[in-house]
């Protein structure tokens, strides 16, 4: 689920969909703003899958969630 494989397209995996939000994040945004962004994306489709694109995310640096806010950080 978090890589690409031959029955899983490269944006629907976690590192697709999190590239997807990682465009997204301006600055600070709400949680709740960058989900009405993205929710009609075909490749984030449900919650669950933001919020593991999001976990992965601050797992690999890139973000960080304070609250009800995502900064982006690094890169």
């Amino acid at each position: 689920m978090i890589m690409p494989s031959k029955y899983l397209r490269e944006d629907e995996a976690l590192i697709g969909v999190g590239g997807i939000l990682l465009q997204r994040i301006e600055g600070r945004k709400n949680i709740s703003s960058l989900w009405e962004d993205v929710k009609a994306s075909h490749a984030v489709a449900t919650f669950e899958r933001f919020i593991l694109a999001l976990d992965f995310l601050f797992l690999l640096g890139l973000i960080d969630i304070k609250g009800n806010e995502i900064k982006r950080v690094g890169p």
